[in-house]
């Protein structure tokens, strides 16, 4: 069942992800994982895989329905100010989410393919993270609030193409399929990350990545 609460995203696979401090995170940022003892663990980011080295490996996952009206609006506008919209975005707020009936559409890189990435390309964040031992952590996975309409569009999109600048951040544009002309981009800037998914290293062979595995927040 869907839980939303300030700290946590329990999606409908069972999956806790997390919220706190999501305006700083997008898909490919890596850093410590804190864990306060009285508050939510989170990500603290201290870098970023290459925006160039996602392209071709962020996939959509199929946009999520929410009975935002049963939510609690506090935890449902926790550190997330804006969703997208056909054309750009507009401000977030739990009426908003009620009355249009937005949706949540998780962007992810799969597991083989990001520790590929981190093995093969990424090599400076694959040395950050050997660095800062067994807290280091990877996001691989992020949601955002989205309208009905833009939704169908990347739902139905011919492809994704990624991109970014330290200074915008990272975008991926969807590219229409027939039903639908041009593009639309989404631009990971903050406030707009409504939770995040993490992976650490579960084995190291040498300066090489053997393992990987998603770690998801706990119940603080």
């Amino acid at each position: 069942m869907i839980e939303i609460k300030d700290s946590y995203f329990k999606a409908s696979d069972g999956n806790r992800y997390f919220r706190r401090n999501a305006p700083a995170v997008e898909v490919g940022a890596n850093g410590d994982k804190k864990q306060p003892f009285t508050e939510a663990n989170y990500l603290a980011v201290d870098g970023h895989i290459k925006y160039d080295l996602l392209d071709g490996k962020i996939k959509k996952q199929p946009a999520v329905e929410i009975d935002w009206a049963r939510e609690n609006k506090t935890d449902v506008e926790a550190y997330v100010d804006y969703y997208f919209v056909v054309g750009g975005t507009a401000t977030f707020t739990h009426e908003k989410a009620v009355e249009d009936h937005l949706k949540l559409i998780r962007f992810n890189i799969e597991q083989s393919t990001l520790q590929r990435v981190l093995n093969h390309d990424a090599s400076q964040v694959r040395k950050s993270m050997k660095d800062e031992g067994n807290d280091a952590r990877v996001c691989s996975s992020a949601w955002v609030v989205v309208s009905g309409d833009l939704a169908e569009r990347f739902n139905t999109s011919a492809g994704l193409e990624v991109s970014g600048t330290s200074t915008t951040g990272l975008s991926i544009t969807a590219r229409g399929d027939g039903s639908w002309s041009g593009s639309e981009k989404i631009t990971f800037s903050p406030g707009t990350v409504f939770a995040y998914g993490l992976h650490k290293v579960k084995k190291w062979d040498g300066d090489k990545i053997e393992e990987m595995e998603d770690d998801w927040q706990s119940l603080n």
